[in-house]
C-alpha cells in the first residue's frame, strides 16, 4: 500500500475516533415503534454510545435525536450524507425544539424506550 493511502487512512479513523459521539451512522435493521404501531419508513441512526436519530420522510416528516440524560428533541444543526451518516455539532447536540416532556425510560445496546411528548410509548429497536 502507498505511504499516501496510509496517511488518509489514519486521518479518517482519527476523525471517526474524535467525533464518536457526533457522528451517527445509519442502523439497516433498526425500526421504531409507537404506541404498539411499527412506523412505516423511519430509519434508525446510532451513534457510539448508543444515543439514536430518528427520521421519517413519509408524510408527517419528522427528525428527532434521543441522548442520554433525557437529551430529546429536534438538533439544531444537522449535516447528513442521506441513509448514510448524520453529524451534529456537539456530543450533546443543540436542539432547537426539545421534546418535553419526553421521559427516556431505558436506554440499552438494544432498545431505548421513551414517552414521546404526546405520552405514547415509543421503543426504538437497534441493530
Amino acid at each position: 500500500m502507498k505511504r499516501w493511502m496510509w496517511v488518509t487512512a489514519l486521518v479518517i479513523a482519527a476523525f471517526f475516533a474524535y467525533n464518536r459521539n457526533r457522528l451517527y451512522i445509519r442502523d439497516p435493521l433498526g425500526s421504531v415503534t409507537r404506541a404498539g404501531a411499527k412506523e412505516a419508513g423511519a430509519q434508525v441512526y446510532i451513534n457510539f454510545s448508543n444515543d439514536a436519530f430518528i427520521e421519517n420522510d413519509n408524510p408527517p416528516s419528522y427528525g428527532f435525536l434521543v441522548q442520554h440524560n433525557n437529551h430529546v428533541g429536534s438538533p439544531l444543526e444537522l449535516h447528513c450524507m442521506r441513509w448514510l451518516v448524520c453529524m451534529t455539532d456537539a456530543d450533546a447536540a443543540t436542539l432547537m425544539r426539545p421534546l418535553s416532556p419526553s421521559v427516556v425510560e431505558e436506554m440499552t445496546g438494544k432498545s431505548i424506550r421513551f414517552i414521546d411528548s404526546e405520552k405514547r410509548e415509543a421503543v426504538i429497536t437497534l441493530r
